[in-house]
């Protein structure tokens, strides 16, 4: 392992659905650390804290905790970033600077950057910490303490595809994310559900989102299917849409954008994607 810092704490386990962000902040408390000597420990350099809400750890910092970083690598992509939500509609530069991280490779800044863009660092408009009031509570009760999801903090995510519940907005924007680790145990107290009609277009975006996060990995889109016989109208409105929630640099880079269109369309975005072993 890397010598050149000081010993860390012991990694925690993560929860499901938790990002990195999160996983490193339960970290930090469980540490003898504050958190900012934690964080200085851990990165020595300054380092954006707020891109983990979505990205995985680098495999510079993976290596840290772990002298088997290489074989763990794969399921902090899968699991805790959004990767997988992504993934099927990366540039191909990209998919395989993916691929290159999962199998141990270091990448350049340069390629770290482009990666970082379009998994979706600072691509998207929400700035809000968001959470379910009943996941939460299940947190609570099955864990002792909740903790950030992922799924929430997903571009055009209004409800919890879970419970059903509308998302709420935490206290803590992107901002008071950069430079601290702020665990949600400590910042989510009285939670409670809205009593509010959910759309099912709300539904299923959360839905698909859900299923993009937990099967897109490797995945091949059917881009044929997901856009035959669609209207002038409907491609305007998945835009128009998609560009309520993500700064559009072009809608074909956004996940949301294909869920709109498979949803127009009467159909999830599983029905447009290939799993690996069908490709």
């Amino acid at each position: 392992m890397n010598t050149s810092f000081l010993p860390i704490p012991e990694f925690v386990e993560p929860y499901p659905d938790e990002n990195c962000y999160s996983i490193l902040s339960r970290c930090a408390v469980r540490s003898a650390l504050s958190t900012s000597r934690f964080r200085s420990e851990m990165f020595r350099n300054k380092r954006d804290l707020h891109c983990l809400l979505w990205q995985p750890f680098r495999m510079e910092d993976l290596s840290r905790w772990f002298d088997d970083a290489g074989k763990r690598v794969q399921d902090y992509l899968k699991k805790h970033s959004c990767a997988s939500y992504r993934y099927p509609f990366l540039e191909q530069r990209n998919k395989i600077h993916l691929q290159e991280w999962q199998d141990g490779e270091l990448l350049t800044k340069g390629q770290y950057v482009s990666l970082a863009r379009d998994l979706g660092y600072r691509g998207w408009k929400e700035k809000y910490l968001r959470y379910c009031p009943e996941c939460v509570k299940e947190d609570r009760e099955t864990y002792g303490e909740t903790y950030w999801h992922m799924i929430p903090q997903l571009p055009g995510v209004t409800v919890c595809p879970v419970h059903m519940v509308p998302l709420e907005n935490s206290v803590l924007t992107w901002n008071n994310t950069k430079y601290d680790l702020l665990p949600a145990e400590y910042w989510l107290k009285d939670v409670r559900p809205r009593k509010e009609k959910i759309l099912y277009d709300d539904l299923c975006v959360a839905a698909d989102s859900k299923w993009m996060m937990e099967n897109g990995w490797n995945s091949k889109v059917n881009f044929s299917l997901l856009t035959d016989s669609l209207s002038v109208w409907q491609f305007e409105q998945a835009e128009a849409k998609t560009s309520l929630y993500a700064v559009i640099r072009s809608v074909k880079a956004e996940t949301l954008y294909f869920i709109l269109l498979a949803n127009a369309k009467g159909m999830s975005i599983a029905d447009c994607v290939t799993q690996p072993e069908n490709c």
